[in-house]
C-alpha cells in the first residue's frame, strides 16, 4: 500500500527521514505500528482507484 507522511519522522527500519509530504510503499503491519508511536498518527494511507474499462 502506498502511504503520505504528514509529519517528518525519523524512520528507524526504513533508515531514512521521511519527510512531510513523501509518498512511499509500506506494509499494512508496518504502517499500523509506525501509528502507533507516542508521536500520533504520522502517516495517512492513500486510496488507490481503480479503473473500470
Amino acid at each position: 500500500m502506498k502511504a503520505k507522511v504528514l509529519r517528518t519522522f525519523n524512520d528507524v527500519k526504513g533508515n531514512k527521514i521521511r519527510k512531510k509530504g513523501e509518498i512511499f510503499e509500506v506494509t499494512k503491519k508496518r504502517y499500523e505500528e509506525i501509528n502507533s508511536t507516542s508521536y500520533g498518527t504520522l502517516i495517512e494511507e492513500i486510496k488507490e482507484v481503480k479503473k473500470n474499462e
